[in-house]
């Protein structure tokens, strides 16, 4: 079997595979729909009953989840070629806290601008500030050093996680319970609005990325040899480096710290289908909208009635994943 068949194959398999998935996610939940019921709720979703439970309240969370899948694991994806650390995710490296640290800002100090419309370019401010520290950290000698970047970004998290948490125990206990279940990673109670917030990010940052595939197949060839092809290193590194964070950023603005997905969706898409960037990234993208939509089926129907958080759920399968790449890279 030719190599682009198989990786055709593969990215219709993973589709098919987020579709399925989609439909297991409809039905699951405290109460229990039909699956006629759902479908036909979705093409006339102004009836009372089910209808408005699947049309509102089910079906934007499967939208939002499978998004900030998307926008999480292709964000993870570039990092990792960009700062040549095979261990990069937007969670490890503290963009995620950064980005929360500045929509706890927000929430707390803007009253007024309380509407998710705002709530992305907070946590895009946030992000890019959080990747400014880590750049000048990392940066020895005119070359960005991988091992800083990484160890800069745990302390940078381990930061932001304090200065949250010290924010949020002057918060009354409802506010307080709000704000613990967004800070662990969090898709519940997700309606069109967030959808419609994500949506414009992903539309312009998504196809951005998508088209500088063969860049981050030459930069994977080294900066010597990218330079002699032509390629300006630096101003490409940071146009990569930006884009993957605001997409980072503005995932994390709607659905919470979500951490790992951007660590092991690519490297799962490697071993299925390669390291070349034009096939990698869409599989990565197509893992990361699996992994959090089950992820998330799995937290709201495994402990009826009660709900375990998607950030949780994703922690725990995927923590192990992460001690493995530690000791097969360090």
């Amino acid at each position: 079997m030719k190599k682009k068949t198989r990786q055709l194959l593969i990215l219709n398999g993973l589709l098919i595979l987020i579709v399925a998935a989609a439909i297991l996610s409809v039905n699951s939940g405290y109460a229990r729909i039909p699956f006629s019921t759902a479908v036909h709720s979705i093409f006339q979703p102004h009836m009372e009953g089910t209808s408005v439970v699947v049309a509102q309240f089910r079906v934007p969370r499967i939208v939002l989840a499978v998004l900030c899948g998307i926008g999480l694991a292709l964000a993870g994806c570039v990092m990792q070629t960009v700062t040549g650390n095979p261990l990069a995710d937007p969670g490890i490296l503290g963009i995620n806290a950064g980005a929360g640290f500045a929509v706890m800002l927000f929430l707390t100090f803007f009253p007024a601008l309380r509407t998710m419309a705002y709530q992305p370019i907070f946590a895009i401010a946030g992000g890019l500030c959080t990747t400014g520290l880590l750049y000048l950290f990392a940066k020895r000698n005119g070359k960005l050093r991988p091992i800083y970047f990484l160890l800069g970004g745990i302390g940078l998290a381990s930061l932001f996680s304090s200065f949250m948490l010290i924010m949020a125990a002057n918060m009354d206990n409802s506010s307080y319970q709000l704000v613990a279940r967004w800070l662990a990673g969090n898709i519940w109670g997700t309606s069109w609005h967030q959808v419609l917030a994500l949506l414009p990010y992903m539309l312009i940052l998504v196809p951005f990325l998508l088209t500088k595939s063969n860049i981050l197949d030459i930069l994977l060839l080294g900066e010597n040899t990218a330079i002699s092809l032509g390629i300006a290193v630096e101003r490409e590194l940071r146009l990569l480096l930006i884009a993957s964070v605001a997409l980072t950023s503005a995932c994390v603005a709607v659905s919470g710290g979500i951490g790992f997905v951007g660590l092991v969706a690519p490297h799962m898409a490697r071993r299925l289908i390669g390291g070349r960037h034009h096939a990698l990234m869409p599989a990565s993208m197509l893992l990361g909208a699996l992994l959090l939509l089950l992820a998330d089926t799995l937290g709201r129907s495994a402990f009826q009635p009660r709900e375990i958080p998607v950030g949780i759920v994703i922690s725990v399968l995927s923590a192990p994943y992460f001690l493995f790449l530690l000791r097969r890279y360090f």
